[in-house]
């Protein structure tokens, strides 16, 4: 065997080497971050189904703990069954966030948190969208494919809420203005003045003085 076939044969079989290293890392970390995005979802959801304000957002918290449960528990078997190291725990990013929520309350924790809703439900769908087209190992793309239709429910369902919510504090704002402007109406000065004495129309009869009795 030549020197430069020797050489080739090194070469490809390097090549080869690390383009199965890149796979298993593909694999690595597209499923180490869903395993801890269904983590973080789920103590999300279980938050905003207890703090949230409105019943709309705490039924959406509660199909959020639904899901991810069950999205969590499907990713945990395949890093197992494929043996992908996974952890469960959050990055630093998702505690801050967490303990940012807690923080809040009423209308305040409501729009915080549908907002981070939408924002990361957006970026996973952008994350399973390229692994379920273009991923290294096919039960890793079934997963992503498999996936993606519940996130993309719920992007459109923590929007929707958005729309309903903002339509109603408009609302809301409007009928205020309105009452307060009734209120004011009703208890500023009449338009109908009493007319001060001596301004009867002319030619109107006035009663007569008092006559003095006879004098004696």
């Amino acid at each position: 065997m030549s020197k430069s076939l020797v050489v080739t044969v090194v070469f490809g079989a390097m090549l080869g080497a690390l383009a199965a290293s890149a796979q298993r890392a593909d694999q690595t970390n597209f499923l180490a971050d869903a395993i801890r995005g269904n983590v973080a979802e789920v103590k999300l959801g279980q938050l905003a189904a207890e703090r949230a304000q409105s019943q709309q957002v705490r039924e959406y918290g509660d199909m959020l703990k639904k899901d991810h449960t069950k999205s969590l528990q499907k990713a945990s078997s395949l890093a197992s069954e494929i043996g992908v190291p996974a952890s469960s725990e959050l990055t630093a990013q998702q505690q801050k966030q967490f303990e940012a929520l807690q923080k809040l309350s009423g209308d305040e924790f409501d729009t915080t948190f549908l907002s981070q809703m939408v924002s990361e439900h957006q970026t996973d769908i952008a994350k399973f969208s390229t692994q379920a087209q273009s991923g290294s190992d096919p039960e890793v793309m079934a997963y992503a494919k498999e996936t993606l239709p519940t996130l993309q429910a719920h992007l459109e369902r923590a929007q929707a809420i958005q729309s309903e919510l903002k339509a109603a504090t408009q609302s809301g704002a409007k009928r205020g203005g309105s009452a307060a402007d009734d209120s004011s109406s009703s208890t500023g000065p009449s338009s109908h003045s009493p007319e001060p004495l001596g301004s009867q129309a002319p030619g109107a009869r006035t009663a007569d003085p008092p006559r003095s009795g006879p004098g004696r």
